[in-house]
């Protein structure tokens, strides 16, 4: 056996040393003897797992090891093991002892030089290097299997602390983090030496001690700072701090920036650096040299941040058509989807109904407790995290039916999921994939079944395209939704925990197709001239004469509209009718014949009634026009209805008043 191994083993856990001495050390596993059984049933004609061809004693112990790790901790089951883990690791270990005959372990040569060279040799032998697959092409399997038990052992080896080492293992840094994403480390492979250090020293103090940014907020900052300490190792092979960097330096790099593609991999390989990217390098960069000042690192640059990174060093940042920025998923795509709910995952299905319904982030939805229905007076609420803006039982209301899906998932996790597998109590587990037990049900997974069903069916846009899903669309969605319905920019605001308005006001753009149909109703209109009389008009017409903008109201149908037609003044202009506004002349008119007393009571009460909840719901749909004109008519019954209720007697006007006229009354 491997010495090194045994050694790990035994300082890890004791008790297993003689367990795998006992029977995983043999070199042909009987299958009906395994200690751990899983499917075995699926495996009737197969009886054996024979190690004999591996000749490298100390290669054969890290296999047996790995596949008895992978069969323990659930990461496959025993019919996976056997018809595709043994197939894809003969290739590897052919490899390996081939290319490195006195190997003591995997982890002798470097990842990416194994990687290399295990390449050159499937191509000899005829192997290609992807396979295809219904999203794309994906990495050979034994590529893949070679990079999982090398990543496997270099961490089990590796003795150092945890933010000591170039790969951190996001389940071990005991802080909050994502669980509906399957991310498992944070890489600082790819920070050159000696700089590897200082980021990680960064990382260590603002995300794990502080914990001021967040585990995406460390990618983000990563994914571009390799492109300044890649600019330095040219520049300045042998600087081992940024104490002398100057503003000419950034400057320089600036132009390295502009004269080198974005690298990397998928759509932004080999293109040319976006605008987005620079600003990106340059934000990522004064973060760090900020956070080194701020706490006086001996490595930090003597010239301030300020003085190194100016503001106009930021391109600005191209303004996006709406449309182009920002996808919703449309009605006619959204029918599609709901028409064909019986044809994708059960538990998928209920997730994007839920997200559908809340406006939650797929990530806020995947990790929603069972515990997440709240019941008061006026109906069934959603309960949940929104950990973007770090916002604990944000509420939502949703509907009967939806609040009936979320009861039958409880009761399906309760007959479906054992209560040890699920142990953060989430209502969307993860309960498929055995290597994620316990997690949240994934956010990829969502998409990609989504995805798969909308090229199977197909799901078609308005253009019949094929619908290409991302999940955060269904958020846009319910944007969208609320803000077309009427409802007023602060309360979505609120609905969707957003932090600031301005957020929310992109929502308010997709108004545009429903302006643009208001619109094109009031272009074709009339209105009333001088004497009254109805005559034909447009609405550019109409307010160039009242000295208004065209742009202006056409961004403001809803503000201008009344429940009769719409009131093409200027905002500034008080209406010379207002005071005519009231119904009934004989209040207008203050008739002396006007008489009211107690008996009338229900009827103001039920006037005031209507007229509060008309200008509440004026107000919401920012209906300006409409609420400044019944306001007047609102103040008047309620002064009515006040008199009634307060004053005993008979409430009109004095028998003076009623029965007198003006000049009668003046002789008296």
């Amino acid at each position: 056996m491997n010495d090194k191994l045994l050694q790990k083993i035994n300082n890890a856990s004791p008790k297993m040393v003689p367990l795998y001495r006992d029977y995983w050390k043999n070199d042909v596993w009987l299958i009906h003897e395994l200690p751990i059984k899983s499917d075995q049933d699926k495996l009737k004609t197969q009886k054996t797992i024979n190690f004999n061809y591996i000749t490298n004693a100390a290669l054969c112990s890290e296999v047996k090891y790995y596949l008895w790790q992978g069969l323990e901790k659930e990461w496959w089951l025993l019919s996976t093991l056997k018809q595709t883990k043994i197939v894809y690791f003969k290739s590897i270990i052919l490899f390996l002892q081939e290319t490195y005959p006195n190997m003591s372990s995997v982890t002798d040569q470097p990842l990416d030089i194994l990687e290399k060279q295990f390449k050159k040799y499937l191509i000899k032998i005829g192997k290609s290097l992807v396979r295809a697959h219904t999203d794309g092409k994906r990495r050979n399997q034994s590529l893949n299997l070679l990079t999982s038990f090398y990543i496997f052992y270099d961490s089990l080896y590796d003795e150092r602390l945890e933010y000591e080492r170039d790969k951190w293992r996001i389940e071990q840094l005991n802080i909050p983090y994502n669980m509906s994403r399957r991310d498992k480390y944070i890489h600082f492979g790819h920070i050159q030496q000696p700089f590897r250090e200082l980021i990680k020293r960064y990382l260590k103090e603002s995300l794990l001690i502080q914990q001021q940014i967040t585990i995406n907020t460390a990618f983000n900052v990563l994914k571009k700072l390799n492109y300044f300490f890649d600019y330095l190792k040219i520049t300045y092979p042998d600087w081992v701090s940024l104490r002398e960097l100057n503003r000419k330096d950034i400057e320089s790099f600036l132009c390295y920036l502009r004269e080198n593609d974005m690298g990397g991999r998928s759509s932004r390989k080999n293109r040319l650096p976006s605008d987005r990217h620079i600003a990106e390098c340059l934000s990522n960069l004064r973060k760090v040299i900020l956070h080194m000042q701020t706490y006086s690192w001996e490595e930090a640059p003597l010239i301030e941040a300020k003085a190194l990174i100016y503001t106009m060093d930021f391109p600005n940042r191209r303004r996006k058509n709406y449309e182009d920025h920002i996808k919703h998923i449309p009605d006619e795509v959204w029918n599609q989807v709901v028409q064909n709910l019986d044809s994708m995952n059960e538990v998928v299905g209920r997730i994007v109904l839920t997200m559908e319904a809340s406006g939650f982030r797929i990530s806020d939805t995947c990790q929603l407790s069972k515990d997440c229905l709240i019941y008061k007076e006026n109906g069934w609420w959603l309960k949940g995290d929104q950990q973007k803006v770090k916002q604990k039982d944000h509420i939502v209301p949703i509907s009967e039916e939806i609040a009936g899906l979320i009861k039958f998932q409880i009761e399906w996790i309760e007959q479906n999921i054992p209560l040890g597998e699920n142990p953060h109590n989430f209502l969307f587990p993860e309960y498929i994939m055995r290597k994620n037990k316990g997690k949240a049900f994934s956010q990829q997974r969502v998409a990609g079944e989504l995805n798969v069903l909308a090229r199977k069916l197909p799901i078609v846009d308005s253009n019949g395209e094929v619908y290409k899903f991302r999940n955060h669309a269904f958020r846009h969605r319910y944007g969208m939704k609320m803000i077309n319905n009427g409802m007023s920019i602060l309360h979505v605001q609120k609905l969707m925990a957003h932090t600031s308005p301005e957020m929310t006001l992109s929502y308010a753009r997709i108004l545009d197709s429903t302006l643009r149909q208001e619109w094109e109703k009031v272009h074709k209109a009339v209105k009333l001239d001088n004497k009254g009389l109805f005559i034909s008009t447009s609405v550019e017409e109409h307010a160039v004469e009242n000295n208004l903008e065209i742009d202006w109201i056409r961004h403001n149908l809803d503000s201008v509209r009344l429940d009769h037609g719409f009131c093409i003044k200027s905002p500034k202009l008080k209406c010379e009718f207002l005071d005519q506004c009231l119904e009934f002349p004989c209040i207008k008119n203050k008739c002396r014949s006007f008489h009211v007393n107690d008996s009338f009571t229900d009827y103001y009460e039920r006037e005031v009634l209507q007229m509060e909840s008309d200008i509440a719901r004026y107000k919401e749909q920012n209906r300006l026009r409409s609420t400044e004109l019944l306001l007047p008519k609102l103040q008047q019954y309620q002064e009515i209805l006040c008199k009634i209720q307060t004053e005993k007697g008979i409430n009109g006007l004095t028998k003076n008043e009623r029965e007198y006229t003006r000049e009668e009354r003046t002789k008296w």
